[in-house]
């Protein structure tokens, strides 16, 4: 469960849709980031990206399934599906692919002001459950040109600690998995093209800091995505 994410969709503003319209973008990402958290190897990929959004609330990203159930400008919220791809064990065995719930809640107090939460759980009753809070916050630097930053953290139960930090001889809690701070550069370079510059720093805390598997507590990720949309 460590690579589900908050869609970017879910955070759209429906209201700009007119009604019966669709959006669909597709994109590529260059990246390079730890292999996993608390891992000092190092991995580059190049992974192509699609999302579709129906300005009826439904929304398609990446793997993700979601729906916005308000059309409120200053808060969003609903459920989300997606598959959980599996993370590596203590044990070195490989999880299986399995379905996962959540939700997600947006709240924007003021225009340069987000407060984001989003949760998933494994659809299977395994107990795996994990938590992410952020604020964020943006700036318009030119025409066409925004820079976005924001804070935020992930909570994991001991369910999903153990999954992917614990050992045959170490069995962490439940807690603050990792706090971590971003920053996303956007250019807007026309009508259909955008172009995303993208940094994140991390720190791992508590048990996962303290795991044998945890060879790096600190890991940043950086990133360029070429997206079009139509």
């Amino acid at each position: 469960m460590a690579a589900l994410t908050a869609p970017v969709l879910a955070q759209s503003d429906l209201s700009l849709m007119p009604e019966g319209s669709k959006e669909v973008t597709v994109s590529a990402t260059l990246g390079n980031a730890p292999s996993r958290y608390g891992s000092a190897l190092r991995s580059t990929y190049l992974v192509p990206h699609f999302s579709v959004e129906w300005s009826n609330g439904m929304f398609v990203e990446g793997l993700t399934l979601g729906m916005q159930m308000s059309r409120h400008p200053m808060m969003r919220y609903g459920p989300l599906l997606a598959p959980d791809l599996g993370s590596q064990h203590g044990d070195g065995s490989k999880g299986r692919i399995r379905p996962v719930v959540g939700a997600f809640f947006n709240y924007t107090p003021m225009r340069e002001l987000s407060l984001h939460a989003h949760t998933f759980a494994q659809a299977n009753g395994s107990g795996n459950m994990l938590l992410n809070l952020k604020a964020s916050t943006y700036a318009a630097l030119a025409p066409r040109h925004q820079l976005f930053a924001g804070v935020g953290a992930n909570l994991f139960n001991g369910a999903a600690m153990q999954a992917d930090f614990g050992a045959a001889r170490y069995h962490p809690s439940g807690g603050v998995r990792d706090v971590y701070a971003d920053m996303r550069w956007q250019w807007q370079c026309s009508r259909k093209y955008t172009l995303t510059g993208a940094v994140q720093t991390s720190r791992l805390l508590g048990d996962a800091a303290a795991s044998p598997r945890t060879s790096e507590r600190t890991g940043v990720a950086s990133s360029v995505t070429l997206s079009y949309s139509f």
